[in-house]
């Protein structure tokens, strides 16, 4: 009975990484910057939120009054509309 529940909970996480790793790309792919990985070191970029710094093609990006900002999260990407940096 109990293998049955670890299998349960195995198989829910691996599906829950499946699904945020599509969900990123589906975000990226509707941001329409046509951006391609550099050709060098990765460029990092901090989020204006928590201050995590996260790799930029990783990040999600988001425009503002003509300035780009990169977040870690959509937690973050929600906290920053609602009020701005913190």
């Amino acid at each position: 009975m109990a293998w049955r529940l670890l299998v349960a909970i195995v198989v829910g996480y691996l599906v829950y990484g499946l699904y945020s790793k599509v969900r990123q790309a589906f975000q990226r792919g509707m941001s329409g910057t046509g951006e391609t990985r550099p050709k060098g070191p990765e460029e990092l970029v901090q989020d204006p939120v928590c201050g995590t710094f996260i790799p930029r093609r990783e990040a999600l990006k988001f425009q503002k009054d003509g300035e780009d900002f990169f977040f870690c999260s959509e937690g973050c990407l929600k906290r920053f509309r609602r009020g701005g940096p913190e």
